[in-house]
């Protein structure tokens, strides 16, 4: 049987990739709220390994609580130990040597709390996975809300032929960067006095932001005839953002899990808020891997897992036929009475705009002349074309 072919006789697949997430409100009691949340992995990506200790926090009210001062090593399942240092920040790290990050190795966390909690994970093996086969889009529409208009913009696919392996589970991760403009260069300031900067300073006009894409996307061969699988959705990219117009970039990490990993996972995905995915504050009330030994009632959220980690990249750069409908983020405003002397001192600086004839009678946000301020950086990232 073609594999193009494998989907279309198996609908009983289709609630494991469905992109849609269902909204879960788990019932927690307040005297329950308060739980251990430990998350982190084991990977062949990078030497550096870092696990995160929480406490959990309302859900009315969620926030990450950090849990400092705890004792955290990982161990191996030929007895290695590895120490991890904490940053007071709730994250805890370790170097670990890539001859011990080998596929087959299986790994455990351990945590001692500070008050007196002996939390500790299930081994996870480290499966070996395939190199990702191919990213690619297609332009498509798609309807947010039966009410509004039809949006249009790219789709994102991803390919994998897993054959020459044994891994039947993976979970996804893109990353997407994109550069943006800010469309002035500071020349004109006020903070009680009017500044003019002459050459004006163009450095802050072209940035470049990195994000994860939050939703959660995991995917099994584990019942298709060959172990591939073609045509996977990734996110989809309208054109109501900005993030096409100057160049847009997306990384795919594809990680090799254990079927218990990848049971969490997709838990986890299916009782996911719309909004928030594998980033939120916290895990969602998913069963993990992870047993408070030392107070067994307790539930300890969270999972500790391994996997190898292979990654491709992709580059977007000016779609034919797609409109760009975004909403321009900068938008001078006039200076009206009694002027300049009308603004604050803790409103300065206030940027306005003109050129060297003078200034124009209006103001400008500071996106409008600095990029940074929309949270990106203005060096251009090693990875993007020159």
């Amino acid at each position: 049987m073609h594999r193009n072919n494998i989907l279309l006789v198996m609908p009983m697949l289709s609630w494991i990739f469905s992109s849609c997430i269902r909204s879960y409100e788990p019932e927690i009691l307040a005297d329950d709220e308060k739980k251990y949340v430990i998350t982190g992995q084991v990977t062949d990506e990078s030497e550096l390994q870092t696990i995160h200790v929480s406490i959990s926090s309302s859900i009315d009210l969620p926030k990450y609580l950090p849990v400092t001062n705890c004792k955290v090593k990982i161990i191996d399942d030929l007895g290695h130990i590895f120490l991890l240092g904490g940053q007071n920040n709730g994250d805890y790290s370790t170097m670990i040597d890539s001859a011990f990050l080998q596929p087959g190795r299986a790994f455990q966390v351990e945590v001692f709390t500070h008050e007196g909690d002996y939390i500790i994970s299930d081994f996870d093996t480290l499966k070996h996975g395939p190199e990702v086969d191919s990213i690619y889009y297609m332009r498509e529409e798609k309807i947010y809300n039966p009410a509004a208009p039809i949006v249009m913009g790219v789709q994102f696919y991803l390919n994998l032929n897993a054959t020459a392996t044994d891994s039947r589970y993976y979970r996804l991760e893109p990353i997407e960067t994109w550069e943006y403009h800010s469309p002035y260069p500071l020349e004109w300031y006020y903070d009680g006095i009017v500044h003019h900067i002459y050459p004006p300073d163009s450095s802050r006009l072209v940035c470049w932001k990195t994000v994860r894409v939050p939703d959660i996307f995991t995917m099994t061969t584990d019942n298709l005839v060959g172990n591939y699988y073609d045509h996977y959705r990734l996110q989809f990219v309208d054109n109501i953002t900005a993030k096409l117009v100057h160049g847009y970039s997306l990384l795919v990490k594809q990680y090799a899990l254990t079927h218990e990993a990848y049971l969490y996972f997709e838990n986890l995905r299916v009782n996911s808020h719309p909004d928030g995915g594998l980033y939120e504050k916290q895990p969602l009330a998913v069963r993990g891997n992870l047993h408070n030994t030392t107070h067994p009632e307790k539930e300890v959220l969270g999972f500790f897992s391994a996997s190898t980690v292979h990654s491709k990249r992709i580059f977007v750069d000016a779609i034919p036929d797609l409109p760009y409908l975004y909403e321009v983020v900068c938008q001078p405003q006039e200076i009206v009475r009694p002027g300049l002397s009308g603004f604050k001192p803790k409103d300065y600086p206030i940027y306005l705009q003109g050129d060297t004839h003078g200034l124009s009678g209006f103001s400008l946000d500071e996106q409008c002349v600095n990029c940074l301020a929309l949270g990106g950086v203005n060096k251009k990232p090693d990875f993007w074309p020159k």
